[in-house]
């Protein structure tokens, strides 16, 4: 079982610099700032479980490679979309969820146990409870900049 800052670095380290990184809610948005301040990432905060919906979109419109990073709980809310995500076969989406079995940035409440696998998720990482992190305190001005960025610097 890996932490949660391990997980994190592992994508990273595979996918590089110029990928256009979009993150679920909580901790995990909160980890990947700290670690990554200076990449492209989109955080979606306040949206629990459609980071892979924007993700989809994003890839359907750019030539980047595009990684979602969600939690199992936010995940778990709209999993219907791996079956859209095996229908368009992206070779540039990437999605990875980090599983703690729980919701743990709003209390540590017990999430349903994900299944082994699931079409269209290239990895489920098994990651341990690691607590709260920091908010991101960056302004969101710099941060949709950076991002924009990203978008324009395609492959």
């Amino acid at each position: 079982m890996l932490s949660r800052e391990e997980a994190i670095i592992k994508i990273f380290l595979k996918h590089g610099n110029n990928a256009l990184y979009i993150t679920s809610t909580g901790f995990i948005s909160r980890a990947i700032f700290e670690l990554f301040p200076e990449n492209y990432v989109f955080y979606m905060q306040g949206s629990m479980g459609i980071a892979t919906s924007i993700g989809l979109g994003l890839a359907l419109n750019c030539k980047n490679d595009v990684i979602v990073i969600s939690g199992d709980a936010s995940f778990l809310m709209h999993l219907g979309m791996t079956h859209t995500i095996r229908d368009y076969n992206l070779f540039n989406l990437f999605i990875y969820v980090l599983d703690n079995n729980c919701h743990e940035s709003v209390g540590g409440f017990f999430c349903s146990k994900l299944e082994p696998s699931y079409i269209g998720v290239d990895d489920i990482y098994k990651i341990t409870k690691d607590g709260e992190r920091p908010r991101i305190s960056e302004n969101w001005i710099k941060i949709k900049n950076r991002f924009k960025k990203g978008i324009l610097h395609e492959k």
